[in-house]
């Protein structure tokens, strides 16, 4: 975070947009046609300290982690431009780009995702990947708000944020 500032940090793309991306596919999910599997959402604190909320998950899990099928971490996905997303972890399961592709041809808008193949990177994934799950990091990447005051609502792309939910 700006070091030298006592302003409030707002973090309206990073972390809010994610934390508002779960609530809403929650919602989404509650309210329709029921996945086939069951569903965790789960919101972790400490990310900026050294992913300390899902560090201690896969260390002391409310769900066996051997039962669960994949990790998906949104953060930071409000900032979409050009409908551009990123996408990390697809090196993590040979099924992603069969998901990926078709779960995003699906949506009425779809996006232009940039694969990324590493399951490692500064957020929560890392952690489940690093006890062997198969992780997706869906983020709309760094802008020059990251970390500072000016991370606020009136920058969030809401109808991207809302294509990255439909995903």
């Amino acid at each position: 975070l700006a070091p030298d500032s006592r302003e409030v940090h707002n973090g309206a793309d990073d972390n809010a947009s994610g934390t508002a991306a779960i609530v809403e596919t929650a919602s989404a999910l509650a309210g329709g046609r029921r996945p086939d599997r069951s569903v965790l959402f789960i919101a972790f604190t400490g990310e900026e300290r050294g992913l300390w909320g899902s560090a201690y998950y896969v260390a002391q899990p409310t769900v066996d982690l051997g039962s669960a099928v994949a990790m998906l971490n949104l953060d930071m996905v409000g900032r979409v431009v050009d409908d551009a997303l990123t996408v990390f972890g697809f090196g993590t399961a040979e099924e992603w780009d069969e998901v990926v592709d078709g779960a995003n041809a699906s949506i009425p808008a779809p996006l232009r995702i940039a694969k990324a193949p590493d399951g490692y990177g500064p957020s929560d994934h890392s952690s489940f990947h690093a006890e062997g799950m198969p992780v997706l990091h869906l983020f709309s990447n760094t802008h020059e708000d990251y970390h500072r005051p000016s991370d606020d609502w009136a920058k969030v792309n809401f109808d991207g944020l809302d294509r990255v939910v439909d995903l």
